[in-house]
């Protein structure tokens, strides 16, 4: 076994302990966790001087990401929400109410009824919420395997805070593996609250 097929069997372990330990988490759980988000969100001056911000909708057992969103709205922020194409390419649509998300098929998330936004349009974002598996405090960030966000990540600005989203026991204190395209977190937030990595620290 080479090192390259060593780090992919090593995250593939990784991503399936972890979609074991969201086993049983139900709506209210989800949409409770959301709230917190939210509420850590709203509590903070991240979301307090942005314009734009790259979310994205939460489906299956992610931590609901929809009270997020709606905040965000009510705000006066712009809202970049992911668009799904058929190639591993992440597209972009502007989410401009809550009732524009209609279901995308099986397995993917809801998108806004909005036109199609290219890749580069992330580079407007000030804040970008990003799902994720498991992440640890050096920012390396555990995700599903296809590599969208990692590919999407090279259109930021290089002065937009990336933030990993996950539930509290996924940030941990084991270093997870990284391979060279995999970018760095700069904070993570959880519904129990918001950390700031030492990649963004003064």
């Amino acid at each position: 076994m080479d090192a390259v097929q060593g780090m992919h069997e090593t995250k593939d372990a990784a991503r399936s302990k972890a979609l074991s330990l969201r086993e049983g988490l139900g709506d209210a759980v989800r949409l409770q966790a959301g709230l917190r988000m939210r509420d850590t969100l709203r509590k903070s001056s991240l979301a307090s001087s942005v314009g734009t911000v790259a979310a994205y909708v939460s489906m299956g057992t992610e931590a609901s990401t929809l009270p997020v969103l709606d905040w965000l709205l009510e705000s006066g922020h712009t809202l970049l929400v992911p668009r799904l194409g058929t190639g591993r390419e992440l597209l972009w649509g502007r989410l401009d109410d809550m009732g524009s998300l209609k279901d995308a098929g099986l397995h993917r998330p809801k998108e806004p009824d909005s036109a199609v936004l290219p890749p580069e349009i992330l580079s407007q974002a000030d804040i970008i919420l990003v799902p994720a598996l498991a992440v640890d405090r050096q920012g390396n960030r555990l995700g599903r395997g296809a590599a969208w966000y990692d590919q999407a990540l090279r259109h930021r600005s290089p002065t937009a805070l990336t933030l990993a989203v996950c539930w509290p026991w996924e940030f941990q204190k084991e270093t997870l593996p990284a391979e060279p395209h995999d970018v760095r977190m700069d904070g993570v937030l959880t519904p129990d609250g918001f950390t700031l990595l030492a990649t963004r620290m003064p």
